[in-house]
């Protein structure tokens, strides 16, 4: 039997319960824990876990489970109710954050195509850390929780265009219109394939399995439905994530969402810890030293810009400063994709070794900070009433 991957499980679990402890006892978010653990596991730190790769795929699966939920507390009827959030604030939400981060830094030396691609990743937020923060506060239906999941949506979706355009931005694609046309036929037939499922197969699926009367089998049937919808939207050139999320609604529709989210719970929180303990995986501490000043002004860069992006974006969907601040102030932060989207930018020559280990520790910075805001997002907005210039209405 092969021990190496039980050896990496042990490390990484125990390493987490001690450093998770600690945040404990000085009440610190866990997620911050767990993007330390993995800083200090890391093969440019302590050196201790031997595949980074197999971590990673602990952090897809986290990042599947965490959507597949959150479809499943969302169903396709309220989905329905926020299309307009969707559709509009995500969009805007994407082009203004792009827009601004582009021009300005343009305006610092940099070239045209590579300012764009710095704002495809500048767009991005974490759907992990923000949905799972928003879960544990029961924030996820109040107004601006809403909006929120619309635009982070929107951005699971709008990966997939962003992934096709890198390689034309560094003059390596191919037709653009063509694979930008080919993206709304894919879309189109996930949409269409949902709505068959939902109506028709998943329903009398589900019916059929528990003539069984077997919890066991009732998970393994929802994991092939799970795999089955991610999988084919990876197939169609789109991500896992939005598959699972899609899988999430269907199975919501059905008689049996309450009991798959009985099922599913344990599992997502154990897969998430993967997930934040591989991006620090990602980190070499050694470029953070040595490009502290660098990294603090990108810091500070990317929460302007994604606060200001938000605010303007959720504003023109009619809702109440206060809500639109609130938006803006919860999308601060760098997301999982923008990751992969970064390392495709490495990857064709948009951007050195070291401009993406800076980008990585700006990141990082950024989601550490990130449930510090959402645990206190209700004294900030109040802080934020008492001032004339953003006064809220309702």
């Amino acid at each position: 039997m092969e021990l190496g991957i039980l050896v990496n499980i042990f490390i990484l679990l125990s390493a987490t319960v001690v450093v998770v402890y600690i945040c404990n006892f000085f009440k610190i978010p866990h997620l911050i824990g767990y993007l330390f653990t993995g800083i200090l596991l890391s093969p440019k730190t302590l050196n201790l876990v031997e595949e980074a790769t197999e971590v990673e795929a602990y952090a897809e699966i986290g990042v599947i489970l965490l959507l597949f939920s959150v479809g499943l507390e969302f169903s396709f009827g309220n989905l329905k109710k926020i299309q307009r959030y969707v559709l509009l604030g995500g969009f805007l939400q994407v082009i203004l954050t792009i827009a601004v981060s582009s021009l300005l830094i343009v305006l610092i030396g940099r070239t045209l195509n590579e300012s764009i691609f710095w704002g495809f990743v500048t767009c991005l937020s974490s759907t992990a850390i923000v949905v799972k923060t928003m879960q544990d506060k029961f924030q996820l239906n109040t107004p601006h929780g809403k909006v929120i999941l619309a635009m982070l949506l929107f951005q699971d979706i709008v990966i997939v265009p962003l992934m096709l355009l890198t390689p034309i931005l560094a003059g390596k694609g191919d037709n653009p219109l063509l694979e930008i046309g080919m993206l709304v036929v894919k879309l189109a037939a996930m949409v269409l394939l949902a709505w068959v499922l939902s109506k028709f197969i998943i329903p009398r699926y589900f019916k059929y399995i528990m003539k069984l009367q077997s919890q066991e089998i009732f998970l393994l049937s929802t994991i092939v439905i799970i795999l089955g919808i991610a999988l084919f939207t990876a197939q169609l050139g789109l991500s896992l994530a939005l598959g699972a999320f899609i899988a999430g609604l269907i199975v919501a529709e059905t008689d049996y969402n309450k009991m798959a989210i009985s099922c599913f719970v344990p599992f997502r929180y154990l897969f998430i810890s993967f997930f934040f303990i591989s991006m620090g995986m990602l980190l070499d501490y050694r470029i953070f030293l040595q490009h502290v000043d660098l990294i603090l002004f990108w810091f500070v860069f990317i929460l302007f810009v994604k606060i200001l992006a938000g605010f303007l974006a959720t504003t023109a969907l009619r809702v109440s400063r206060r809500t639109a601040l609130a938006v803006g102030l919860s999308l601060a932060q760098i997301g999982e994709f923008s990751f992969v989207l970064s390392k495709s930018g490495l990857d064709v020559g948009l951007i050195s070794e070291t401009n993406y280990q800076i980008f990585l520790s700006v990141s990082i910075l950024t989601m550490i900070l990130t449930p510090f805001i959402l645990n206190n997002l209700d004294a900030l907005l109040n802080k934020f009433d008492k001032a004339p210039w953003i006064k809220a209405t309702n």
